[in-house]
């Protein structure tokens, strides 16, 4: 298994195992090829998929942020999806141990965190990461 760096050619790929995530929202491929080449090319987000032998699994999206008061960065995991024909095979865990194991190497890195309201995800969440008692709140804004 390894994790790698999503590349343009992953953009299909990318674009159907979201489908699940962006309901209700609508965009067609072409919109979304044109906004994944943005994330692509900027340095505030990676996109990181899970493969075996040539096989997409699963992946996640990694955005960074600074801690100045830490000297250094956080990320915070979104779109962690694993595709529907692999599920139930500890695949999730496995995807957050090799994310963690990814960002680790880089030691200005301080934290990992992830926010869900998934029931689903929740134990794997909870089994893989420290558990807070952190607060979140958050507004949708410009909505598609």
């Amino acid at each position: 298994m390894q994790l790698r760096k999503a590349t343009e050619k992953d953009s299909e790929w990318v674009y159907d195992i979201l489908e699940e995530l962006r309901r209700p929202v609508a965009y067609s491929l072409d919109q979304f090829k044109d906004f994944y080449k943005e994330i692509l090319s900027a340095n505030m987000s990676e996109i990181l998929i899970l493969s075996d032998q040539d096989q997409n699994m699963g992946m996640v999206t990694l955005n960074k942020f600074a801690m100045p008061r830490y000297l250094g960065y956080g990320y915070e995991m979104e779109e962690f999806v694993i595709h529907k024909d692999h599920r139930r095979k500890g695949l999730s865990y496995t995807l957050i141990e090799e994310v963690k194991k990814y960002i680790t190497s880089d030691k200005s890195v301080r934290k990992l965190l992830v926010k869900s309201n998934g029931v689903d995800s929740m134990p794997i969440y909870a089994k893989a990461l420290n558990e807070t008692d952190l607060v979140s709140y958050q507004e949708y804004l410009n909505k598609l």
